[in-house]
This record gives C-alpha cells, sequence and structure tokens, in this order.
C-alpha cells in the first residue's frame, strides 16, 4: 500500500511540473503572439504547419479595421488571461510542495473565478467598442456569445473558493477540539 502511494504523489509531482510549465509558457507566449497578431499587415498571415494564422481584426465580422485599437484591446485582454495563468500556475506550484488547502490558495482560486467574470464581460464590452468604431456612419454592434462561456466557468471558481473556506474553517475547529 505504501508502495502504491509513492507511484501516485510522484505522479502528482510529475502532471504539477507539467502544468507549471505549460502555464508558464502561456504566460510568456500570450500576450508576445497576441501583439504579433494584431499588428501583422494585411496579407501578412503566417503559415503555420499547412495552415494560416490570419490577422484578428480580418477575421471577425465588425472587427475593426485599425490595428491600434485592436491592440490595446487584445493587450487588455491578455494582461487579465495572464493574471489567471499566473495564480493557477502558484496554485500548481503550492500543490507540489504540499500546501493544498491555505488561506492563499483559496484567495487564488476566487481571484481566478473573478478574472473569469472580468474576461468575459470585457471581451463582450471590447467586441462591441470595435465593432462600433468600424462603421461609424450606421453604427452596428457585434459580440461574439462564446465570450459568455466565462461566466458560469468564474462563478464555479467562486464558489469552490467558497466551500474551500468553510472546509479549512471547519478543519482549523476540529483541530483546536483536539
Amino acid at each position: 500500500m505504501g508502495k502504491k502511494k509513492m507511484v501516485s504523489k510522484s505522479k502528482m509531482i510529475f502532471w504539477c511540473r507539467f502544468m507549471e510549465i505549460a502555464l508558464l509558457i502561456g504566460l510568456i507566449s500570450t500576450p508576445i503572439l497576441g501583439q504579433v497578431f494584431a499588428w501583422l499587415q494585411a496579407g501578412n498571415d503566417v503559415s503555420v504547419m499547412g495552415g494560416v494564422i490570419h490577422k484578428e481584426c480580418e477575421i471577425f465580422p465588425g472587427s475593426h479595421p485599425n490595428t491600434a485599437a485592436s491592440a490595446i484591446c487584445n493587450l487588455l485582454r491578455d494582461c487579465i488571461f495572464s493574471l489567471m495563468l499566473w495564480l493557477f500556475y502558484k496554485v500548481f506550484r503550492d500543490i507540489r510542495a504540499g500546501v493544498v488547502f491555505s488561506h492563499q490558495q483559496i484567495k487564488r482560486i476566487s481571484i481566478s473565478g473573478w478574472c473569469f467574470i472580468v474576461l468575459s464581460i470585457y471581451s463582450i464590452i471590447s467586441d462591441m467598442f470595435l465593432s462600433l468604431l468600424q462603421n461609424q456612419e450606421n453604427p452596428q454592434y457585434y459580440f461574439q456569445i462564446d465570450n459568455l462561456i466565462y461566466i458560469p466557468i468564474g462563478v464555479g471558481l467562486v464558489i469552490l473558493s467558497y466551500v474551500l473556506q468553510l472546509a479549512t474553517e471547519i478543519k482549523e475547529e476540529q483541530e483546536l477540539v483536539i
């Protein structure tokens, strides 16, 4: 039984390290790639493995052809996203170190949940802003309904952090009784 427990702990350490590396790569590459693709000039699409990565403001109907506005909106979105990746990196780092239920972990999970909610709202507002800038003579707005998916994820993480907070308080009370 002890040997099986060691194997699962080593797997946990492996997967936590794997997640930490993946999150750091995403943390660094997301804002850089977002800016590179926002500033690509028309016709300078990037070929990758037989496919093409198009400039973001050209592939979505209603997006603004103003590259600077698109780049600024992308940068703000990427900052929120990078904050979430950083918080998840710290969560996995602490899990690997054996700190699973702490007030700091609970706070990170809660902040990540709120970041998901803010990201969803921000994405909808920025999509509408960019689409209104495109055609000022005949104002029309557009947003992607896919951006709403972040709200239930965020609410779920906020609820999870609240449940973990209650569980931590109950655990601390039980340790005091014993």
